[in-house]
């Protein structure tokens, strides 16, 4: 967890936990032991929470490799 989004802002705690909402979603996402309705919305999620987490500048990256 960083103190400062990508361009240097102070990150408030809303950003934060908004952030490891995001991060959570990606780590199960990233699991193949899920059933395919949980899979599926776990990425629907998480794409959300990309949008979220990169319009607040937070983050800059791609998700291919998870699916989404």
């Amino acid at each position: 967890m960083t103190d400062t989004d990508i361009l240097g802002i102070a990150v408030t705690p809303m950003e934060q936990e908004t952030l490891r909402a995001y991060d959570m979603l990606k780590q199960l996402a990233a699991r193949d032991d899920l059933p395919p309705c949980a899979a599926r919305n776990v990425r629907k999620a998480l794409a959300a929470m990309w949008q979220a987490t990169n319009d607040l500048n937070l983050q800059f990256e791609q998700l291919y490799d998870l699916g989404v």
